[in-house]
């Protein structure tokens, strides 16, 4: 299995609910191919994380850098594992930026309890980023 993050940027007009439509029906192809994950959205920028046999995570990611909802695609992270840090989520999205007092705790908090602590901090540092 492997495990990989992208970021982009949203194109113009990306709004809440397009990401909301999106991440539901993300999690029911990715349910169907055994991938999981998490897309982070801060109403400029995505960070996606996912997880699955190679051939299915490279699969969606090709289905995705075609996606004209976002440009600038980087992948920030590849790497083989053993097991899932998200296990139960075939696609969850959480919204960001954390603006207020004591969001980004909760943020931290809503994480898959067995996320590892280098995921959860580049995800709860890119919703801590505040739009341009």
């Amino acid at each position: 299995m492997i495990s990989l993050i992208y970021v982009s940027m949203a194109s113009d007009g990306v709004a809440s609910e397009d990401v909301r439509e999106l991440a539901l029906h993300s999690a029911r192809k990715n349910a169907e191919h055994g991938v999981t994950g998490l897309l982070t959205y801060n109403s400029a920028r995505f960070m996606q994380l996912l997880e699955g046999e190679e051939h299915a995570v490279m699969s969606t990611m090709e289905r995705i850098s075609l996606d004209g909802r976002h440009n600038d695609i980087s992948i920030l992270r590849k790497m083989d594992i053993t097991r899932r840090e998200c296990p139960d989520w075939s696609m969850r999205v959480l919204f960001a930026p954390l603006a207020a007092k004591g969001s980004a705790s909760d943020f931290t908090a809503s994480l898959p309890k067995q996320m590892d602590v280098d995921t959860r901090i580049l995800f709860t540092s890119f919703a801590s980023s505040l739009r341009d």
